[in-house]
């Protein structure tokens, strides 16, 4: 699922992220910054979320791991990810309601 947002005044992504749950992480092997938020003790099952843009305009690119990628190809990675499923629209939902937070003037 992909949000996009062209936010009204500058916001800071990282601070945004953080106070809506998200942590960054870093992907050794594709050297790739990305954001999650945990939905248990363990590091599955996960919300992931990708982001591209800057403090105008951010895309976010949402899904779900629900476990660690099983098989290895070179070059490709297959993992139980959901995309479109009632959990990631609650999820979408949530931000959305977060970037109209942000938006607002009660925003910091």
């Amino acid at each position: 699922m992909d949000i996009t947002i062209t936010w009204n005044k500058p916001i800071n992504v990282m601070n945004f992220l953080r106070q809506v749950g998200y942590h960054p992480i870093h992907d050794y092997q594709d050297s790739k910054d990305s954001w999650v938020r945990n939905l248990g003790s363990g590091h599955y099952p996960r919300f992931h979320l990708y982001t591209k843009g800057d403090n105008r305009t951010t895309t976010f690119s949402l899904h779900i791991d629900q476990k660690q990628h099983t098989m290895e190809v070179p070059g490709v990675k297959r993992h139980a990810g959901e995309y479109d499923s009632a959990v990631v629209q609650q999820e979408g939902n949530r931000l959305q309601r977060w970037i109209q937070y942000a938006q607002s003037s009660q925003y910091r």
